[in-house]
């Protein structure tokens, strides 16, 4: 079964701290690393985990009709509505 609240919640963080961490003027240039390494293993082997919310998923038999969002927002832009 796949906790989609869990795994997006998860997946979201993970997008807030890249957008933190490779911003140069706050971080210099090791923000992407350091996301690698604290943010998105520990991440991956929670998502992935036996009881993390892609526990059930596996490759070939999980198959979803997925859509990429036309426009990825990001922190450090506005968007004119």
């Amino acid at each position: 079964m796949v906790r989609a609240p869990v795994a997006v919640a998860r997946l979201h963080a993970l997008w807030l701290a890249w957008q933190e961490l490779t911003d140069p003027a706050t971080c210099g240039y090791t923000g992407p690393s350091v996301w690698h390494r604290d943010h998105l293993d520990p991440c991956l082997l929670q998502l992935r985990g036996s009881s993390g919310p892609f526990a059930g998923c596996t490759k070939g038999e999980h198959q979803v009709g997925h859509r990429m969002p036309g426009l990825v927002p990001s922190a450090w832009s506005q968007v004119d509505d």
